[in-house]
């Protein structure tokens, strides 16, 4: 009788756990959706802006008895085009960073609702602010490494997006230009981006269009892979130790999903999801739940229905955790190599992705260390195979050493301090023109802006030097020789770095100001 109450419990809560899960992924998709729509409210608003600059070329000289004013005219257009291009890349890359986060925590939110909804032990007593501070305290000690990858990933298709978006734009008008075609027939060869889903599944494959498709495609896939990440990490840190491939079970499950759904994996080894670009599927929890051994399972023990870290675990794990961040800081913070050297190689790896210092050694570490051990040999040449048999002849690890670490964390910590001092400077109204150079690039870099001439540095230079000439398409050993006529140097120097950090600052600025502008409409 005992047993079989107990069997239709677990039964039950099989069942609420699915539905939970249910219930996470249309919380998941309404978030694309509304990630979708914001992404396409700002493409529309830099359409708008580029098709004004367009229809405003009319008036600025493009007729033919005016070749001269033509010529300002393109060139204002092309700066038009570009700053309302870089604008969405830049608002767009905000978005992209805040939903992959958000969506990344969502998940974990979610994984704990689903307990709580299944009234599992130590979950079911859980209010909505409890399952929020609870999440608050997973996501503080879980590995977020995975989800730095996905943030990354997603801008570096998300940039892709944007210079075919631009070079498309570009073609159109400069070929429409070519042609003798009309300004309004050059902005309507654009295309448009298009909010009304049945519209755009009509809309063809013009620029904006192609930019549109492309961006929704990444929004959904990324948003997902961030939201089925948050709660496989959860279920992985509360103890978890399988979970069940699910599909939306509907006519839309591709060929892909379809024979992986019901398949259980272990949490940790769960295979890629999405398997796809534009997939649906997410994951449930796998049953039976084992019983956790040690002193967690003499009290889990009484309530055998589950096997998972009791939410008061969860807040043991995240006060460990707190205290040690609150160590690698304060060494950090110190930089005082005997402070440093008091961590443990795991500890300074920690503190270095926390900082920007690379565990991996580079190439050109590999070469010093080569340059030591065989002296008089060139080993610059090195690459691929033959550097790893030479890597591997003197023992020579791909991971930096304690002391390397140490060295590098105590070199930036000092990089760190000394830009605080500039920092500290300029809100004194000292202006850029008195900082040294060292100074100014220490600068840029905590702004960061590049100190090197990068290819649109160039060609901006070279538009000025060479205004009659299009350099826009200059590339590669073209774009070398241009540099080398003019001696560009590789490196900004005072006035080109002091010109681009004030233009970083005041970006920086408007967006503060366009947020809190923003903050006080909504309220």
């Amino acid at each position: 009788m005992i047993g079989a109450l107990a069997a239709k419990k677990t039964v039950s809560q099989v069942e609420a756990i699915r539905r939970a899960t249910e219930k996470s992924v249309r919380a998941r998709n309404l978030y694309t959706e509304q990630t979708v729509a914001d992404l396409t409210a700002m493409l529309v608003d830099a359409e708008d802006e580029v098709r004004r600059a367009i229809l405003r070329y009319k008036s600025l000289g493009s007729l033919p008895d005016n070749k001269l004013a033509a010529l300002e005219g393109l060139k204002k257009l092309q700066a038009d085009i570009r700053e309302a291009t870089s604008r969405l890349h830049r608002d767009q890359t905000l978005l992209f960073r805040k939903t992959a986060k958000a969506s990344f925590r969502q998940g974990i939110y979610r994984g704990i609702g689903e307990f709580a909804a299944a009234q599992l032990p130590f979950y079911r007593d859980l209010t909505p602010e409890g399952i929020d501070k609870l999440a608050t305290r997973v996501f503080t000690i879980v590995d977020t490494d995975a989800l730095d990858f996905m943030t990354n990933y997603n801008l570096v298709l998300a940039g892709d997006v944007h210079r075919e978006l631009a070079d498309g734009i570009k073609r159109a008008v400069m070929n429409g230009i070519a042609t003798g075609k009309g300004i309004e027939d050059i902005a309507r060869d654009l295309g448009r981006a298009v909010k009304d889903p049945e519209s755009f599944r009509h809309a063809g494959s013009k620029v904006f269009t192609k930019a549109q498709y492309r961006m929704e495609v990444i929004a959904r896939t990324e948003v997902l892979r961030a939201h089925n990440q948050g709660r496989i990490k959860f279920h992985d840190q509360v103890g978890v130790r399988k979970l069940e491939w699910m599909t939306m079970e509907d006519e839309r499950v591709c060929p892909i999903c379809g024979p992986l759904d019901g398949k259980v994996y272990d949490t940790g080894r769960f295979p890629q999801q999405p398997a796809h670009p534009n997939c649906r599927c997410t994951n449930v929890v796998a049953w039976p739940l084992e019983i956790c051994g040690g002193e967690l399972g003499a009290k889990v023990a009484a309530e055998p229905d589950a096997c998972i870290l009791p939410p008061q675990a969860i807040e043991n794990q995240a006060k460990a955790k707190s205290k040690e961040n609150a160590k690698l800081k304060a060494a950090f913070e110190s930089g005082k190599v005997a402070d440093l050297n008091t961590l443990t190689v795991k500890q300074l790896q920690t503190l270095s992705k926390q900082n920007g210092v690379s565990i991996a050694r580079t190439k050109s570490d590999f070469i010093k260390l080569l340059d030591q051990v065989e002296p008089g040999f060139d080993h610059s040449d090195l690459t691929g195979a033959a550097l790893k048999v030479k890597l591997k002849e003197h023992r020579i690890g791909l991971l930096r050493t304690k002391d390397d670490l140490v060295k590098l964390l105590a070199k930036k910590q000092r990089a760190l301090k000394k830009a605080q001092i500039v920092s500290e400077r300029l809100k004194k109204g000292e202006g850029l023109h008195v900082l040294t150079m060292d100074e100014l690039q220490e600068v840029a870099r905590t702004k960061g802006v590049s100190i090197y001439m990068i290819r649109q540095d160039v060609i901006d230079l070279l538009d000025k030097l060479e205004p009659e000439v299009d350099h826009s398409g200059l590339k590669g050993k073209s774009l070398i020789e241009a540099k080398q006529r003019y001696h560009i140097a590789t490196t900004k120097n005072k006035q080109q770095l002091i010109k681009a950090i004030e233009k970083t600052i005041m970006s920086d600025a408007f967006e503060k100001f366009n947020n809190v502008a923003v903050k006080l409409i909504r309220s």
